[in-house]
Formats: C-alpha cells, structure tokens, sequence
C-alpha cells in the first residue's frame, strides 16, 4: 500500500500498532489517539507498507528469480502493478512454451541469494520457515544454519521500519529490489549468473535496466550501511535445538541494557517469566506477583505449530505497564511461536522442538535463570544437569475445533524445518504424471 503519514512522520502499518501500545501503557495518548495512529497506517489498498512479511517474501521471491525484476515493491494502488500482473501472466504462458520450470530457477545459490538479500532488507523473521519449506518443496536442503553461515555478515542496506525509517512505497522510489541486487553483485556478495523467470540471469536482467535511480537515503552501499552483521543467527541449547534472532531488530538501547558488558559481551542473564501461551501473557503481564523488572526475560510456550495450529504471532511480548512508564519499552523475549514482521523486536523465535513436542522450554519454570550468548549462538537455562533431567515436562495440546486442526496436527513439522505438512515435499515434477478427469 501506500506510505502512511501522521502528524509529518512516517507511519508504518502494523509497526505502529506496537508503538502506540508502548504510548498507550505509557500514558502518552488515549484511545482516540491509538485509533488515530493504526488508521493513518493504511491509506491504501494493499499488503503491510512496512518491511513486514509480505513484502519481505515478494522481496524474496524476485531475488530467488521467481518474479519479473522490479515486481516486488510496487504498490497496489500504483498503476504499475496491474501492468506488472499482465506482464506477469503473458510470462507464465511463455516460459511453459519454452519448458522453463521452476526446479531449473529454484537452485541452491538462488537460495543462498535470497538469504542475502533478506537481510540487507531487513526482511521478516517469517521468511526464515517460509524460505526453508519452499526449499523443501523444491528439493533443495536448506536449513537455519544456512541463514546464519550465509547471511549473518551481510550488512542491512535498506532504511525501512521496523528497523529502520521509511517504508515500502518508498523503498520502491528508491530503487526497489534491482538497486538492492545491484549492489549487493557489486559487492561479491549475491551470485549475478543465477536463471530468473526471464529465461535470462540477474546480471543480464540489471543490464536491460536503464539508468536505476536509487535514494542513498533509504538504500544504502555497502561501503556506508545502516548496519553491519545484520542478519538472522541460529541458536541452540537445553531450551532448544534451534531457534532464530534478527540481528537487525538490536537497536542501541537494547544493546546498551544486554549486551555492552566488557567483561561479556554479547551475552546477558535474566530471570525467566514463563507463560502459557498468549492469554496468559495478558492476562497476568501486568500482576505484580510475578516481579517483572528489567532483568527479566519473557519467554511464551504453546504457540508452535502443535500447541497453535499455524503458529502464532505473539512472541514479541511488551513489558508491563510501570516498566513502560519507566522508559523500559524492551525487556528480551522467548518463544516457540512467531512473531509479526512489522515487529523491530529482537526476540527469539521459532524455538524448535516447540513445548507441545516435549522441547525443553516445557522444563523451564518461572525463576529459572537463563543466559543468552550471541557470540557462542546459546541459550540455556542455568539448571542443574540431574535436576533438568528429572524435572517434568509441562505443555497443553487444545482440544481440535475442526476436523483440519486434527490433521494439520498429525503431519506439521516444527518451524525449524519449515511447518511444512509431512509427507508434503516428496510430490515434485507432477507436471510429467497428468492427473485423471473427474468428469
């Protein structure tokens, strides 16, 4: 959609949302106001104006090859995009005459491209499971340690909320994602021969391109970036096998709070909160039983792909109302779940086996410690060996509402192999068995 404007500022959809929660606990605004903030956010028809999932993934989609270059960022209430919808559609009918499918597009060094440029985009923490199950689909192994070996170093070149300034239709004046992949081959840093939906390579598909404007202020080069080492880290420990932080959502407060200590840095310890699910969460945030404070981390099981069919959104957790009122807008968060890309919060997400898969943030107990080290990519809670091993598990699987919740359950697998359905990835090149009339 459209940028969003209030009062002279960029107002980006859904990221606003949590920052007018933050001013509403704060005591800033009053109800009007919040509606006031999230309605200015939508000006338009079309997907989140933010860096958020869906324009992450359109992002993606063009850098795998598998959209027209300069398709991704155009908004939907430009006339572009339904020029680029028929451009689109006459593409298609073209490359099946030609038998360019996509197995030949979806390659391993597209995926690896695609990797990079989410993180100079500052893409969603969505497109990590979603990358890997298309992989999956395609026949491709790709995995969370691929995102870290392949994307960690790779600096944040694009200034768009929620980690950055502007939005998306901006980002699409400023040059879109040919300027991104542009630089990003200048650099060495994206495989420039990789085949496109074209029939052509993206170096070949840049050289049809004429004169690409980009705005420095909102696409950055390489030499002078909005971040460095900004991508997606795969962490691991007695918590979990695997889980994911965007590098980028660490703006400076936080790392001043967690993570500057000299004598250890990149790492911090906190005191875990433990709720189960996101009802708790709001239900109990505020009691002050629960001794909130800074150095409290809140971690939220129940809300993988077993525990909350789909997985839900509700990892990055705000802290309680005083500490808001007290400037602490951040405090470090937990989860099996996932969380909006229109969130800039550094959370730890897709904690893979999830609780309901007997993971081991089903043992932690709130008043466990817990340390988080970016630096050796760990998080484990400081428990005794003997008494981890014996403590008891504890998740709770809902009832099914629907007969699809039942099956879902049955076959998903966990957000660190995608959530794709078991069994799902091994139907590939259907196209050489046509499938009977059923007329």
């Amino acid at each position: 959609m459209l940028d969003g404007h209030y009062q002279g500022a960029c107002v980006g959809s859904g990221t606003i949302n949590w920052i007018a929660r933050e001013k509403y606990a704060a005591g800033e605004i009053g109800v009007s106001d919040f509606i006031a903030l999230a309605a200015s956010s939508a000006p338009s028809i079309g997907h989140c104006n933010t860096m958020g999932t869906a324009l992450s993934m359109n992002c993606i989609a063009e850098a795998l090859g598998m959209s027209l270059p300069g398709c991704a960022s155009i908004p939907a209430a430009y006339r572009e995009r339904p020029q680029m919808a028929y451009a689109t559609g006459y593409r298609i009918v073209d490359m099946i005459c030609e038998d360019l499918t996509p197995s030949m597009i979806l390659t391993d060094e597209a995926f690896k491209n695609a990797i990079r440029l989410a993180t100079a985009i500052g893409a969603s923490s969505n497109c990590v499971p979603h990358l890997i199950a298309i992989a999956r689909h395609a026949g491709v192994a790709l995995s969370e340690s691929d995102w870290d070996r392949h994307g960690a170093n790779i600096p944040l070149l694009v200034n768009c909320q929620p980690v950055g300034k502007y939005l998306g239709e901006a980002f699409h004046k400023a040059g879109g994602v040919p300027a991104v992949i542009m630089e990003l081959i200048s650099g060495g840093l994206m495989n420039p021969s990789c085949l496109t939906v074209t029939g052509q390579s993206h170096s070949e598909n840049l050289n049809k391109i004429s004169n690409i404007y980009v705005n420095r202020d909102v696409i950055s080069t390489l030499s002078r970036p909005v971040k460095e080492n900004a991508g997606f880290i795969k962490l691991k420990g007695n918590l979990f096998e695997s889980a994911i932080m965007k590098v980028s959502a660490i703006d400076d407060e936080f790392r001043k709070r967690y993570l500057s200590n000299a004598e250890d840095p990149d790492a911090f310890t906190g005191r875990a909160v433990v709720f189960e699910g996101p009802e708790d969460y709001h239900k109990r945030i505020n009691d002050p039983d629960l001794q909130v404070d800074e150095h409290s981390i809140l971690v939220i099981r129940g809300c993988g792909p077993l525990g909350y069919p789909g997985s839900a959104e509700v990892v990055n957790m705000l802290p309680p109302d005083r500490l808001i009122k007290a400037g602490i807008r951040n405090l470090p968060c937990i989860g099996d779940g996932r969380q909006s890309g229109t969130s800039g919060a550094p959370s730890i997400l897709h904690a893979s086996p999830e609780a309901a898969a007997g993971g081991g943030l089903a043992k932690l107990r709130t008043g466990d410690t817990i340390r988080v080290d970016l630096k050796l990519r760990t998080v484990n809670a400081k428990v005794d060996v003997s008494t981890w091993a014996a403590r008891e598990s504890v998740y709770f699987i809902p009832e099914d509402q629907t007969p699809w919740q039942e099956i879902y359950r049955g076959l998903v697998e966990q957000l660190s192999d995608g959530g794709t359905v078991r069994g799902a990835t091994k139907y590939r090149d259907t196209k050489r068995s046509v499938p009977r009339h059923s007329h």
